[in-house]
């Protein structure tokens, strides 16, 4: 089955060429021109077929942020690669805050685009190498070739950001790690930028994976410095 982008712009004749490029790529794109229209694809029954949703922020009334907040509030996994126009540092950090897996800003290169889309496809369907080994953080296991943790027999999905915040604690598990190296390593910021980002990703992983998440046993917090996770059933 053809790997399939949900693609939301409404320049025209940025949108004509992005669909031709996409689709010599061998993706299937399906076009949306402004952001009603993009919530509505989003809740569609096909919906489960989109692999990728590639968003412009500077849509016509509902905005890209809009569509992307409505996106995770429904808990749709759906890798996000943002478009904008807008360069500043609040305007990349509020989009990253968001629920963004990564952005783009205009005017940029065909091969970069290609490439930024190939990466988050990577990380949603593992290519041919050997699966990542699953582990356990309490009484959940994780499958990361899966991007799914499995809990009292019930899986949930994991977005590609909170998988690699969660393996990269994982991988330094029992020790502190900043949130200026989360940053650096999971989202490619400097480990300067202002966000809560990761603040914001590891509530949502201990929603997941913590009993009671205001009194969290496995992630936890590192005063003014990052996060440790601890008592993996290793």
């Amino acid at each position: 089955m053809d790997t399939r982008i949900l693609l939301v712009e409404d320049e025209a004749h940025l949108a004509r060429g992005l669909c031709f490029n996409l689709e010599a790529e061998g993706y299937e794109v399906q076009l949306c021109e402004d952001g009603e229209s993009a919530l509505e694809a989003l809740q569609a029954p096909n919906l489960q077929r989109t692999d990728l949703l590639v968003l412009d922020v500077m849509l016509p009334g509902v905005s890209g942020f809009d569509v992307l907040q409505e996106l995770r509030k429904a808990a749709l996994d759906i890798p996000v690669l943002l478009l904008t126009a807008r360069d500043s540092e609040d305007d990349i950090v509020h989009g990253l805050d968001l629920g963004a897996d990564d952005y783009l800003t205009k005017p940029f290169s065909l091969p970069v685009l290609l490439a930024r889309i190939r990466t988050l496809l990577r990380r949603r369907k593992p290519d041919g190498h050997a699966p990542v080994a699953p582990f356990d953080v309490g009484d959940c296991r994780v499958y990361p070739d899966r991007f799914e943790v499995e809990r009292n027999g019930v899986l949930s999905p994991l977005t590609a950001k909170e998988l690699g915040l969660l393996t990269l604690l994982w991988e330094r598990r029992g020790s502190a790690v900043s949130r200026g190296e989360i940053l650096e390593s999971v989202w490619d910021l400097h480990a300067e930028t202002k966000t809560r980002v990761v603040d914001t990703f590891v509530s949502r992983l201990r929603k997941l994976f913590e009993d009671d998440p205001s009194d969290p046993r496995f992630l936890l917090s590192v005063r003014s410095f990052g996060y440790r996770l601890v008592d993996t059933g290793d």
